[in-house]
């Protein structure tokens, strides 16, 4: 790849400093962007820690290089509940990694800043789609076992196990075609 990038790159950098590094690693296939979420709820304190919480795990996430958020202040909606946003700037280190983020925390808006174009090959455009599909699957199972009892989930477990074998033997196929 010629590049290497970590949350350590950024953690002392000065704002100007940080512009030119965001700048860099997106010449290298990175995606800045600013993804905002919403929170509500019937305590204060617990929709602005929801938030905190929410941020920290996106911080830890693998492939995210740079995650910083802003909460804006709790406001009373005067009906019992309390509603604030979040402002989280993020750079992952490519597109499949911002679309498996975005897919995985659901924010209200998503801004991409850099780069201002985005090229896929191949392998890059099938990590996108398997990203999309494996995420959906995960929110399949998740309602499944929610509503499914334990003899449907088995056999559903089982279906999505023979896809994924499945799908792994195609890829593997079209892969070896590939280098004829």
């Amino acid at each position: 790849m010629g590049w290497f990038f970590s949350n350590k790159d950024f953690e002392n950098a000065d704002e100007k400093k940080l512009e030119g590094l965001f700048r860099e690693a997106a010449r290298y296939g990175a995606v800045l962007a600013i993804l905002h979420f919403d929170a509500h709820g019937k305590e204060s304190n617990a929709v602005k820690d929801s938030l905190v919480d929410f941020v920290s795990r996106l911080t830890k996430e693998k492939g995210v290089l740079y995650c910083k958020g802003e909460i804006d202040e709790v406001l009373d909606n005067g009906d019992g509940t309390f509603s604030t946003t979040a402002e989280v700037k993020i750079l992952t280190e490519n597109f499949p990694k911002m679309l498996e983020v975005s897919m995985r925390y659901g924010p209200a808006a998503i801004e991409i800043l850099e780069p201002s174009e985005i090229k896929l090959n191949v392998q890059e455009m099938q990590d996108v789609l398997l990203s999309a599909s494996s995420l959906s699957k995960e929110y399949a199972s998740y309602v499944v076992q929610k509503v499914w009892g334990p003899e449907e989930l088995e056999k559903y477990k089982e279906r999505v196990q023979k896809q994924v074998e499945e799908g792994k033997r195609l890829r593997e196929k079209a892969e070896r075609e590939g280098q004829k």
